[in-house]
């Protein structure tokens, strides 16, 4: 199964599903980010905002309008020099009153700006520090002006929580979306087993080892399982329509052909004698396609399966007794496991390619006819040698001829070799003959191999 072709099932589920997945948890890692960021940076700002209205409450002016903290702020941080936690008051007219930590640096607030009810911005810090800064102007009891009062906190440890959560949502989210869509991936594969199942199902029929598909698949794929038995058995009726037609034809064909030849027999005459030849090869003829048609017939059928090794050795014994006389012995060998030997096809045209080509080895041996069988991968090789003359190269052609005969002096139709090749191509297998290491003649026969 390719499953990174674009017409398969598989990807379009899972691509489609794990897409949606994939920019659902990136919606959903946004938002939490955004959420806990929004969520962050309001509790720093109440913060600043504690911070600020502590700094008014301990704040005074005395009697010269000189404005001091009757108290430390609470927090250590701010008595440290650029701890990244700041305070400063500034007015116009004086110089501004701050903390220890801001040690000589001025937070340089505009002043030019009322701010009665505050405002919170971002802003570089001394030592470079991003600062988070909160001002606001404040009218002390006893003061003749204004201060503007700044609270500043330095926001690396803000975005050092923000960072962590999203480096923690990132892999959180990144580790339920590898093992969803991994769950997903096996959810598609399981669901498409039942296709797999028809698959195998449907190899077997091809194979011979059933002859239609079980009844056992879901309910959504049971109907297609149905519709491929309906239309195996809707083939083996028109196959087996044919091979009635084809006998009918046959038999409605040879009695007049019959009638004809006699009839020509009786007289003597040239032009009779030319009938009768013609009425002969016609015979012939008729005979070489009908054989190949009923031969295509069965073919067509899906599900047949022949063990090989029984047909030969029946076929051995058929042969020993019609060549006793000439004392021909017939030698099996078997180069492959005997269960493996299984011929896609049906007995009757496995015998009758094994028999042509025993026969025809027979009738040229002088001692020995050597059959061999071995099967590799998906094809069976059938070998079959004799110790005769032979022939040479360029003449194989010839005796695959239909009604061509190699030597008249030998008897036959010349029909045999043909119906042979005409039969193996039918099954998409091969025929080839080679010298034999005997000298004699090599027919190596290729078919398809079951199981």
């Amino acid at each position: 199964m390719k499953l990174f072709d674009r017409r398969s099932l598989w990807l379009r589920l899972t691509s489609v599903s794990i897409i949606f997945m994939l920019l659902a948890l990136a919606a959903g890692g946004y938002l939490l980010s955004r959420s806990f960021r929004q969520t962050v940076e309001q509790n720093f700002d109440d913060q600043l905002n504690a911070l600020m209205t502590n700094l008014i409450s301990i704040s005074s002016v005395d009697d010269q309008g000189v404005i001091s903290l009757t108290r430390s702020m609470l927090d250590p941080r701010f008595e440290q020099a650029y701890s990244g936690w700041y305070w400063q008051i500034s007015s116009v007219d004086e110089l501004p009153f701050r903390s220890r930590s801001l040690w000589d640096y001025d937070l340089a607030p505009q002043l030019s700006l009322t701010l009665p009810a505050g405002r919170v911005m971002n802003m570089a810090g001394p030592e470079g520090q991003a600062i988070r800064i909160l001002e606001q102007d404040i009218a002390l009891p006893g003061a003749a002006q204004l201060y503007r009062y700044s609270v500043a906190v330095d926001r690396s440890e803000l975005q050092t929580q923000i960072r962590q959560f999203d480096r923690t949502v990132f892999w959180s989210l990144g580790l339920l979306g590898a093992g969803l869509a991994s769950l997903l991936t096996l959810q598609v594969i399981y669901g498409l087993r039942p296709l797999g199942r028809v698959r195998s199902a449907l190899a077997d029929v091809r194979s011979g080892k059933v002859s239609r598909l079980p009844d056992n698949f879901p309910s959504e794929v049971q109907p297609l399982a149905t519709e491929l038995n309906a239309l195996l058995a809707h083939n083996h009726e028109v196959m087996e329509r044919a091979r009635i037609q084809v006998g009918n034809l046959a038999h409605a064909l040879k009695t007049p052909l019959a009638i004809i030849g006699n009839e020509a027999q009786i007289g003597d005459g040239p032009e009779l004698k030319t009938v009768q030849q013609q009425a002969d090869i016609m015979r012939r003829q008729i005979d070489h396609y009908l054989k190949r048609a009923r031969m295509a017939a069965r073919v067509q059928v899906i599900g047949n399966a022949t063990r090989i090794m029984p047909c030969i050795m029946d076929l051995k014994r058929a042969m020993s007794v019609i060549y006793k006389s000439r004392k021909l012995t017939f030698d099996v060998k078997i180069l492959s496991d005997e269960d493996s030997l299984v011929f896609s096809g049906e007995k009757q045209d496995l015998e009758e390619m094994i028999g042509n080509l025993l026969e025809n080895a027979a009738k040229w041996a002088t001692q020995k006819v050597v059959v061999s069988a071995r099967r590799e991968q998906e094809q069976c090789f059938i070998i079959i040698e004799d110790d005769g003359p032979g022939i040479d190269a360029d003449v194989v052609d010839a005796v695959f001829a239909r009604g061509e005969r190699f030597d008249d002096t030998v008897p036959g139709t010349g029909l045999g070799l043909g119906i042979v090749r005409d039969l193996v191509r039918l099954y998409g297998g091969d025929i080839a003959l080679n010298k034999a290491e005997s000298g004699g003649l090599q027919a190596v026969l290729t078919l398809p191999a079951s199981y």
